[in-house]
């Protein structure tokens, strides 16, 4: 669902923001509009009011109510608009003139009740009136009420602002429509710079973010961060090729001094004899630790010899099992292969071969109290998944990223000999089949699995 990650987009919040902001603004407009429209309309109807009070001259009308009501009664509605409406009242309060279905005794205790001296502009409203008009006292005490009806006019007026806040609302919904692509177009190419940025710190140092530098701020940061990645790139490598070229420079003197301590030692005994069998396995040790840069670099770097077979998977784990059986034997632990004979995969076979068997000598380290150590190869969706399982106490999730760092030991033990370039290697021979590499905790145990995408 793109919505979801279309909120997290900044510009796109902002639409939003910007887009509610102004719907608050128009229906403040609304409110506001309604209100000058009312009070427009009502001094409007108060200018008709007071005009008509002019042109019938009520001065020169008689100032008794009851004369006053034969008058009215005589003259009828003849010139009066249907929205005006005349109430005439006695002392009492008693409707002499006028239709008193519009003229509720409320409305009547109200009129009494602004009565004075004066004539005044008094607003009735009821269900279906809202009358805006001139309350003129009489001498003997009577009430003349001259008013129009205003609802309607209101109702009529309250369309405008009304449509003016649905056009404003419809054109900041459309605004936020064309929006939409803007931001999503954003939003993909912010996840394109994440993946990339992802997948070289995973160690596929050869991608680059493929975005178009059209002027705007996203191009200029692609173009910064791809020329950051060069550099980086370039960097790493001329950090492997001198780490690769000092091994191989250093690895026939080791080799001369290792064959002269060799020789010596057949001339000599006791004490003598012991610390020159120790100087032989260090440069042993120093030797396989030059092999292994050496192949990590070979492998690093594309220069290994890289050629996909057709692997059959049951075959190269019984090959595995063969080669280490005899020290898994030594330590009591029991080899466990599951794979179909029938089951084949693509991939290069001494590479391939190569990380099952770091994968399994790592677990025969690191993982010494294993009864059981399961090799198993599987075609899951699609994909030649290959798994190494031991009982050991697996590794802490917090420590899993730097594991395939190099040099990087997790174990403090003396005992346990290595560089801490296993996982590494097998990381890149993983990357350069474009597969990917996981560890999971068991419980107890760890599970090591390579995934390599099928052909």
């Amino acid at each position: 669902m793109f919505i979801k990650p279309l909120f997290r987009s900044s510009s796109f919040r902002q639409a939003v923001a910007v887009a509610f902001i102004c719907l608050l603004i128009s229906a403040a407009s609304i409110v506001v509009c309604n209100y000058i429209l009312d009070r427009i309309m009502k001094s409007h109807v108060r200018g008709m009011i007071l005009e008509n009070l002019e042109n019938h001259a009520l001065n020169d009308r008689p100032t008794n109510s009851t004369v006053l009501a034969k008058q009215l009664h005589c003259e009828g509605r003849a010139g009066n608009r249907k929205d005006q409406f005349t109430f005439l009242f006695d002392a009492s309060g008693s409707l002499l003139y006028g239709d008193k279905q519009n003229m509720p005794d409320a409305q009547i205790d109200t009129l009494k009740a602004n009565k004075d001296n004066s004539s005044n502009i008094i607003s009735l409203k009821s269900d279906h009136l809202e009358l805006l008009g001139l309350l003129v006292p009489l001498a003997d005490g009577g009430m003349y009420f001259n008013a129009y009806n205003v609802l309607p006019m209101i109702q009529q007026t309250r369309i405008i602002p009304l449509m003016t806040g649905a056009g404003l609302f419809a054109i900041q919904l459309i605004i936020l429509l064309l929006s939409l692509p803007f931001s999503l177009h954003n939003r993909n190419r912010v996840n394109h710079i994440i993946e990339t940025l992802e997948q070289y710190a995973q160690g596929k140092h050869d991608v680059r973010v493929n975005d178009k530098n059209n002027g705007d701020e996203f191009g200029q940061l692609s173009q910064e961060i791809n020329l950051v990645l060069g550099r980086t790139q370039k960097l790493m490598g001329e950090v492997r090729d001198i780490t690769s070229h000092v091994a191989h420079e250093l690895r026939t003197p080791l080799t001369r001094l290792q064959h002269k301590l060799i020789d010596i030692s057949e001339r000599v005994d006791g004490s003598e004899f012991n610390e020159l069998e120790q100087a032989i396995k260090e440069t042993e040790q120093i030797q396989v630790l030059f092999r292994s840069i050496m192949r990590l670099s070979e492998v690093e770097t594309g220069q290994v010899s890289y050629q996909k077979d057709k692997i059959n998977a049951y075959e190269i784990l019984h090959e595995v099992y063969e080669y280490y059986h005899p020290l898994t034997e030594s330590y009591g632990i029991e080899l466990q292969l599951k794979a179909s004979k029938k089951y084949v995969f693509f991939a290069d076979k001494i590479l391939i071969f190569q990380a099952i068997a770091n994968l399994l000598d790592n677990a025969i380290k690191y993982a010494p109290e294993s009864k059981v150590i399961r090799l198993s190869i599987d075609a899951i969706l699609g994909e030649t998944v290959i798994n190494v399982a031991d009982q050991g106490k697996g590794i802490p999730e917090e420590s899993q990223q730097f594991v395939t760092q190099r040099f990087k030991r997790l174990s403090a033990k003396k005992d346990v000999f290595g560089h801490g370039l296993g996982l590494t290697l097998v990381n890149a021979i993983v990357s350069l089949h474009n597969g990917e590499l996981t560890l999971t905790n068991a419980n107890p145990g760890l599970v090591v699995c390579i995934k390599l995408k099928a052909n």
